[in-house]
């Protein structure tokens, strides 16, 4: 039983270790006063701790249940932290390449701006629509991303009135397209 928290605890180790890398190389700089990160590594580092003590003790035939608990509770906590922390930081860095083309016309919310910036998607054929986590219908998003070739852009961005001034157009054009 002894091997099988090691290598159970070593596992855990390797994962942690691996995630706090790239959770803190692509943490969002702006938000980050959230804690998750911090926590992690709180747990993580006791975690290593308690797992060197363990090894130690192993070698002297004296391992303690309770330092055992330790290490693989804590690294189990860190685990779970960051394996949130990456879902976060993909779904930012997703949100962040789908609308990155678009912050100069969500600036100042002009549908008008927008307009333009949709007349040129349709003529190169990307045009994009911005999901809404609080008004979303599925059929209608799939029948955009299936039949019509329009890219999706995630529910976790953030809102702008001229994400909704853009999916309008969109909406138009399919209307315009399904009546030809």
């Amino acid at each position: 039983m002894r091997i099988k928290i090691k290598y159970i605890a070593l596992g855990l180790f390797l994962i942690d270790a691996f995630f706090i890398i790239i959770n803190t190389k692509y943490r969002d700089q702006t938000l980050s006063v959230i804690s998750g990160l911090n926590e992690a590594k709180f747990f993580f580092f006791l975690g290593t701790l308690s797992f060197i003590a363990y090894l130690i003790l192993l070698k002297q035939k004296k391992a303690f249940k309770l330092v055992a608990i330790i290490t693989v509770t804590s690294l189990s906590i860190s685990m779970y932290n960051n394996l949130r922390l990456a879902k976060i930081n993909y779904d930012r860095i997703q949100c962040i390449k789908g609308i990155s083309e678009y912050f100069q016309y969500f600036e100042y919310d002009s549908c008008s701006k927008i307009e333009k910036k949709f007349k040129e998607d349709v003529i190169n054929g990307k045009i994009k629509y911005f999901q809404d986590e609080y008004n979303f219908d599925l059929e209608f998003e799939e029948r955009l991303r299936n039949k019509y070739n329009v890219e999706l852009v995630g529910i976790s961005c953030t809102r702008y009135s001229a994400m909704d001034c853009y999916n309008n157009l969109v909406k138009d054009h399919i209307k315009k397209i399904t009546k030809r």
